[in-house]
Formats: C-alpha cells, structure tokens, sequence
C-alpha cells in the first residue's frame, strides 16, 4: 500500500492514515481460500465515513462477517425497539412500567444490602433506614400508578384497602388517596365525549351541568347534572353523569395483554383466571352491561328485603345510556373513606393530637400486632392503642371506644357552635360589609360528618355476603371510595362496572367453606379445597399440603388475617410468610378467585376503620341460610 510523503502531507494525517491502514490488514486478513463477499444491500458504506470505507468492503474474513453480523444485530434491534415503541401500546406500557419501578426496587436491595452486609445494622437500624427509603419511594409510586393509569389504579385502590396492616403504613397513606379518585380531565374533553356518545348538544340534554366533577377514577368521571325535561310542565331531573375516557379500552387491553403473557410464561395454570379478569374488565368498559348489573343487582336485594331498607342501589336513567355515557339517579351522601379519616382526625384532636395522621400509623401497628396474634373480631378502634397516655382505655375497659368517639363528636360539636357564634358577633358588631365579609370567610364552619361506622360496616359485609351466597351475583369492587354514607344511615351502593357472578355450585363451595371456617374446622376446610379444584404446592415439591395450610390459606381467603406461626399437621411451626412465599398455587378455582378478592376488601376496609371483623362469623347465618335451601 501508498503511503503520502512526508512533504506532502501532515504529520496527524499521516500518523491517522497509518492506524486505519494497520486495523484493515488485521481484519482484512487473506483466507487460505477464496473469500467470500456480502450482498451489496449489507455493505452500509452509504453510513461509514470514507477513512472506514476499506473495512466495509472486501476481502470479508470469518472475523469481519461476526463483527459486521454483531453491527447489524444491534442496528436491527435498535430499529425494532423504536418501531415497538412507537406503534405497540402494550410495549411501551411495559417499558414505563420497568423505567419506574426498576430504580424503586434497585434502590431497596441497595438500601438493604448496605444495612445488613456492610454496616451490620440490628433488625430496629434495618427498620428505620426501611421507612426512610419508603417515605421517599411512596409517592414516586403513585406518580408511577397515576401516569400509567388504567388496571394499574384499580391495584393500587385494591392494595390501599386490604394492605392496613399488612403493607408498610407509607404505601397504603400514599396510596388511599385512590380510593376517591384521580386527577380529573377538563370539561372540553368531557362534553365531546358525551356528545359524541349520544349524538345530542349539551344543551339539548342539560338545564345545568357541573363542570368540576364530584368524583374520578380509573375508568370515568362524574357529574352533577340536572336532565331537561322531556315535556312541558316536567319538572328538572337531578342525575349524576358517568363518562369514560376514551382511551381506557386500549390501557387495559395491553395491561391485560402483558399479564396474559406474563402468565403464560410463568403460572400456565392460571391462565383461566386471567382470562376470567379481561373479561371481567372488558365488561366494566360498556356502560350499558353496568346497567344490567344495577338493574340486577338492585331487584335481588328488593327480594332479599335490604333494598331500599338497609342499602340504596341508584337507578338507572334510561334516557341517557349509552356504551360510554350512563345517567343514574343522584345519591346525597359523604364516602366511606371519608367517614373513616374524620373520625380519625376527631378522635385524635380529642387526645390532643393534631390531627388523624399520627393516630393512623399508630393504629396500623397495633393493628398488625392484632394479625401476629391471630387477627380476627377484636377490640376494635382507639382501644387498641393502650399506651401510657390513653389510661381511660384500661380504667373504663370495652366502653372506652364509645365514650371517646362520642366525647369526640361532642367537641365538634361544641366548635362550630362557637365558630357560629363568633361569625354572627362579627356581623352584628361591625357595619362595613366588607369587614364583615372578611371575618365570615376567615372563620369556617367544619362540615360534620355524623354516622355509624360501626353499623355502616356491618351493613356493608351482610349485604356483600348474601350478594356472593346467596344471590351469586355480587359488586366486586367495593372500596370505600365507592360506599356513601346517606344522611338517614344507610349506605348508598355505587359502581357496578365490575360484578362478579358465581353458580349455585360455586355458591355452594363458599357457604360450605364459611362454616368450616366459623367452626375452625381444619380437615373439612381443607378437604373442601381439595374436592373443589384449589391445589397448592409448597417449594419442597410436596403436592398434598397439610390440612393446616389450606386452613389457614382458606383464612386469609374467606375469614380473616392471621399472621401467627402455623404449627403443620406433624406439629412443626413455621412463620406463616415463609409459607407465603414458598407457596406455589397450581389451580384457582373461580369461586376461590372470586371469594378472596371481595372477601380482602371487606377484611381490609374494616380494618382501615380499626374495627377488624371475622367475615366467617359475619357470614355463617347467611351461609346457613343457603344451605338450608339446598336440603
């Protein structure tokens, strides 16, 4: 090969010329047979600087075709991940999944790892440096949920309900603002899709319409809105307006896609599971279907007699329902969730406290003591707390909790009487309106929240449970963010978009199964799982597992949370989350499915309300009742 003289050329091209030259005969090496040449539509040399040029082309050497193979498998891939990325929603859902949580959980194992293997932390220093990592990692999950959206909400509304106790108290804080809903979308975008939907102008539609919505969540908004009357002399319908979001049905599609995947890959067996939960949600997506559920739903309770008496379903309004636009009859009421915050904050204010925050994460770990201890019907409320400075729980005994909630409600009481009597003396005493106006907007009066929680709670698991038992068709979703709280004490039943139904011989499992359960029988628990399609391996490889385990997996199902040892059928006593995690279920009957999903959300919002229940004992006359009717 040429080289330039020096004369003519620099020194820097010279000394550049001479490398490139060097490189090109080490991989340009000659064959001892007759090399063989790429296709022309493989030599990118349209991409390569001209100084490369000698590299691209012939002679190709075995080590040139590898090297040039390993390009153009990274040149594809890059080409194929964009193109995915772009074009499939269900890909790129699962990349902002991975680019969110995986610093999440890379930064725990660090966390961890540095505390247990380098610092050599006590199990109280783990736990501090734990919390510190959660009350930073909390809400960047519920960014992450929030962005996502879709199926990802209903998780983290589901989690925030049945983890009191279970989850780390920072998690389920973050995550219980879900339960009332998320940010909400712009009247604009609302009114085009009603109007699309109904092919009606608003204002053909509607005398008033609210544009800030009294509640949002992860398929829909509502509205407040008052129907134009069909006729002269009709007097204003008062409804409330369900509108979907348009892109809700591709989110789920591609969530439920990526778990169906996810299954197949590693739990095949539950693959009719998954598929039962895309239809299920595939159903919640036609507004229409949620009008049969109400219908439904609300005659089987008339017949049962706890509709209207205990529990109002809304009507549906039948002049405006279409597959992304549903009219039901407006219930006035204060939800659930925010029933139980109020009188959380009460009662920490009158403990002197400042508000229900503290009183929270306080009660959270007596009530995961309350779990470690076998869990079940306790003593329920403030009285848990028992510390030093709450010695009336120990002198007045099981009142205590009453005699606080009240004396609690009283104070309020008594504050905004005197908020109202300090805004009427500032009127009376000044003239200038404005002044007036200044100390009236100053001072605010505390809308009060007056209910049973008590009684409302127990409404709402003995109408779940005959929904499940003894009707088989049943609201799978009720968070207390879809429970109001009416003003006479009853409970107002929203959001049938997702109804489970069961038949008679799935029924029959549960009812059979509760009885078990109340009576604490373990071979007739376990013996009823067995028959009934619900099979469990441990890690050991053992198929057959001891009574005591379906028992208390049956618990947690159908009963309650127990978080004590398990002492096996051979008498060895194991932690009941080392059980949990070696447990491998093979086969999820859809009775089981169902039953622990409602079953969690019963337990756990009772326990959000530090009343924690035996939903066994609760459900046994129903269970009963069901039974009887089979003879």
């Amino acid at each position: 090969m040429l080289f330039p003289t020096k004369n003519s050329t620099p020194r820097r091209l010279q000394s550049t010329s001479h490398l490139v030259d060097k490189i090109s005969r080490i991989m340009c090496k000659p064959a001892a047979h007759k090399p063989k040449m790429l296709p022309a539509f493989m030599l990118p040399s349209f991409i390569t600087p001209p100084i490369m040029s000698s590299f691209f082309q012939g002679p190709y050497s075995k080590r040139k075709i590898v090297l040039l193979v390993f390009l153009a498998s990274i040149l594809l891939g890059t080409i194929t991940f964009t193109t995915l990325y772009t074009f499939h929603r269900g890909f790129r859902r699962t990349i902002q999944f991975w680019r969110g949580m995986a610093p999440l959980i890379a930064k725990y194992k660090y966390v961890n790892f540095k505390a247990t293997k380098i610092d050599h932390c006590s199990p109280d220093e783990l736990e501090e440096r734990l919390n510190v990592y959660r009350a930073t990692t909390a809400p960047k999950l519920v960014d992450l949920i929030l962005r996502l959206g879709g199926i990802y909400i209903k998780i983290g509304q589901v989690m925030s309900t049945i983890g009191q106790g279970l989850l780390p108290q920072q998690y389920v804080d973050a995550l219980k603002p879900l339960q009332n809903g998320v940010p909400p979308r712009g009247y604009d975008e609302i009114s085009r899709i009603i109007e699309k939907s109904t092919g009606k102008k608003m204002d053909d539609l509607f005398v008033d319409f609210q544009k800030k919505p009294i509640g949002s969540a992860s398929v829909a908004q509502v509205h407040k809105a008052t129907l134009r009357p069909k006729n002269d002399g009709d007097k204003p319908t008062p409804v409330v307006i369900k509108v979907q979001y348009p892109e809700v049905a591709e989110l789920f599609d591609a969530d439920l896609s990526n778990l169906e995947i996810a299954t197949r890959l590693f739990a095949p067996e539950n693959m009719e599971v998954t598929k039962s939960l895309r239809k299920r949600h595939e159903n919640e997506l036609d507004f229409r279907l949620e009008a049969d559920n109400l219908r439904e739903c609300t005659r089987d309770m008339q017949q049962y007699g706890v509709e209207p008496s205990l529990v109002r379903i809304p009507r549906v309004v039948d002049d405006i329902c279409t597959q992304h636009v549903l009219a039901m009859e407006y219930l006035e009421g204060v939800s659930l969730s925010d029933a139980i915050k109020d009188e959380q904050d009460r009662v920490a204010k009158a403990l002197g406290r400042k508000d229900g925050d503290e009183l929270t994460t306080m009660l959270a770990s007596k009530m995961r003591e309350h779990f470690e201890n076998g869990g079940g019907a306790g003593e329920g409320g403030m009285q848990m707390l028992g510390d030093k400075s709450m010695k009336i729980m120990n002198v007045l005994g099981p009142s205590a909790t009453t005699l606080l909630r009240t004396y609690a409600s009283v104070r309020d009481g008594i504050e905004n009487a005197a908020i109202s009597v300090v805004k009427f003396g500032s009127k009376l005493g000044r003239k200038d309106n404005d002044v007036g106006l200044i100390a009236d907007s100053a001072v605010k009066k505390k809308k009060k929240i007056n209910v049973n929680l008590g009684r409302a709670l127990k409404t709402l698991v003995h109408v779940h449970g005959i929904q499940m038992i003894l009707s088989g068709t049943y609201n799978a979703d009720p968070h207390p963010g879809n429970v109001l709280l009416l003003p006479d004490g009853r409970l107002g039943l929203l959001d049938y978009g997702m109804v489970g139904k069961l038949s008679p011989k799935d029924r029959e499992a549960v009812a059979r199964t509760i009885v078990a359960l109340s009576d604490n029988d373990k071979a007739a628990t376990a013996k009823l799982y067995r028959e009934n399609g619900y099979k469990a391996t441990l890690q050991n490889g053992k198929d057959d597992v001891d009574d005591a385990v379906l028992h208390r997996f049956a618990s947690f199902h159908f009963d309650k949370i127990d978080l004590s040892p398990l002492t096996l059928d051979n008498g060895e006593k194991m932690d009941i989350m080392d059980v949990f995690r070696s447990n491998r279920e093979k086969a999820v009957p859809t009775w089981v499915e169902e039953g622990r999903r409602l079953g969690g959300l019963l337990v756990g919002v009772s326990a959000q309300a530090a009343r924690p229940i035996s939903l066994a004992k609760e459900w046994r006359p129903i269970a009963k009742q069901a039974l009887r009717k089979k003879e």
